[in-house]
Formats: structure tokens, sequence, C-alpha cells
């Protein structure tokens, strides 16, 4: 089993949603409230999955939560600087990040974090409906929720060909064909794996990052349909399903070394569907890792 603690961290931040709809700060204590739902089914530390059959023994206290990043309003540099500090913490002592957001813009400090704690190579897999390699603009700085993997790319040992993106779709700017092409990275869009199988999707995954020595996952909840997630930051039909995203992130838990869930938006989703949707996938991760 493994000794690694499970660490939820909070990141109530959309200081970078400078075009997509602002109010993913409120995401953490939604996920949290929803996790809630699942972790009560936890008795004598073990939990039993239905669609599995099979009963999970857990460690003791192996789920933790950290609290929330130090927000610093009025200062994108300050607040990202407060979250690398914490994730390097975190990494240091042995325990995995799973960090709740919060927008895209987020997951710069933490993959930051990750590649600085490791001298190998570091691999990222991102599911999204959106590219996120935006450079900079007048509009949206160097730091926004379109620009976090670009950010990404300039880390010394995180290489474009070692980016992988499922579930990309839509219409976006010219100038990302060449760009695309130029660069290397490797993309699954949406309609391809709705052509292809999750298991063939994470296989190929695996095969593009048999070079690295560490993984970081970001799961933008704008990667689902919007049926099935509607309280996001930007709506992009044409997304994945739930049980696609299951399945391949059931294949993925165990060989990621940190993660991220982005973009859930309380204002804009009904019900709570997106946050129960978050909260599954946060309470998913912390079972299949506590159990190995």
């Amino acid at each position: 089993m493994n000794k690694q603690k499970f660490g939820i961290v909070g990141f109530p931040w959309d200081g970078g949603a400078s075009l997509g709809r602002p109010g993913a700060r409120f995401g953490p204590a939604k996920i949290r409230e929803a996790f809630s739902w699942f972790e009560n089914r936890i008795e004598n530390n073990q939990v039993y999955n239905v669609e599995k059959r099979k009963t999970y023994q857990l460690q003791d206290k192996g789920i933790q939560d950290y609290g929330d990043i130090d927000i610093a309003a009025y200062s994108t540099e300050l607040t990202f600087e407060n979250a690398y500090s914490k994730i390097q913490a975190l990494l240091k002592n042995n325990v995995f990040p799973f960090v709740i957001g919060g927008d895209h813009s987020i997951s710069y400090p933490i993959i930051k974090a990750l590649h600085d704690h490791t001298d190998g190579q570091v691999g990222i897999i991102q599911f999204d409906a959106h590219l996120d390699l935006v450079d900079e603009t007048p509009i949206q700085g160097r730091f926004s929720q379109s620009s976090q993997m670009r950010r990404a790319l300039e880390l010394p040992r995180v290489k474009p060909e070692h980016v992988v993106q499922i579930g990309v779709r839509s219409i976006n700017y010219p100038w990302y064909e060449n760009y695309l092409k130029e660069s290397g990275i490797i993309q699954f869009t949406a309609r391809e794996v709705h052509q292809s199988t999750p298991e063939q999707i994470v296989k190929e995954t695996f095969e593009a990052l048999k070079d690295v020595d560490k993984i970081y996952l970001t799961f933008d909840v704008d990667v689902l349909d919007p049926a099935y997630a509607p309280g996001t930051g930007a709506n992009e039909p044409g997304g994945l399903t739930p049980v696609q995203c299951m399945t391949m992130l059931d294949l993925l838990y165990s060989a990621v070394d940190a993660f991220d869930i982005a973009e859930v938006n309380p204002l804009y989703d009904p019900q709570d569907i997106t946050s129960a949707f978050a909260a599954r996938i946060m309470f998913d991760c912390a079972v299949e890792r506590l159990s190995e």
C-alpha cells in the first residue's frame, strides 16, 4: 500500500478569467461540499465501488485537507508564489497534491512546483476543450486561463512532445495551425476520442510519455460536453461524456504525480452538477492512490 498522503488543496482564484466567466473562486468550497457526500460512504477505512464490484481498503487518515492557497487578490505573482511554496512543501513531505480550483491559470505554479521538485523530465496530460497555449495579449496578459500551458512549456524540462491534450475541440485562432505543427504537442480531439476507445487513448498517452520521470495531470471540466458540466468558464459543444473521462482517469490515477481540477464555476452550475462530478474525480483518485 502506498504510504503517500492524499492532500487536498483549494485554490480559490479566478483572477485569470479575463475572457471566460469569472466565478471559479467559489469552486473549491462547492467541490469539498460534494466530496463529503462520497466520503460519508467510508466505513472502517473501507469503501465499496458498485461499478467495479470491489471493496477498497484505505489507509487510515490517508485523505488530508491542507486548506486553501493564500490568495492575494491584488497580485497574481504573489498568489502564484504562495501556491508554489505550499505545493513544494507538500511534495517534500511525500504528499500527493490534489488541487481544486479556480480558473485554469492555477495550473502553472503547481506544474512549476512539481518541475522544480524533480531533476527529470516532466510530462503533462491535459483534459480540456481549449488548448491554453496563448502567449501574451493586452487583454489577458501572461498568466491567464488561456496561457498556463504556454508558460509550462517555458520550463526547462517540459518538452512539447511530452504534452498530451485530450478532448480539445471547437474553433480557435489561425496561428495555432503552424504552432501545433512545429511544436510537436500531442492531441486527441474530442471527436478522435469518440471514434476510438478510452483505453486506446490512454495507451497512446503512456507511449508518448514513456521517457518522462514525472507526470502532471490537469482536468478542466469543460472537456466534458456542456450537457454534463454546465458550470464552467466557457461552454464548448461536442465534448466528452463522464464515462469516457472516468474510464481514462481510472487508468491514470496511479501513474501521475500531481493533479488539478480547474474551471468549476458554481455561479453557472444548476443543482451543483459540475461540482459533483469534480468531487467524484477527487474521490476516485483518492481511493485508487490510497489502496495501492
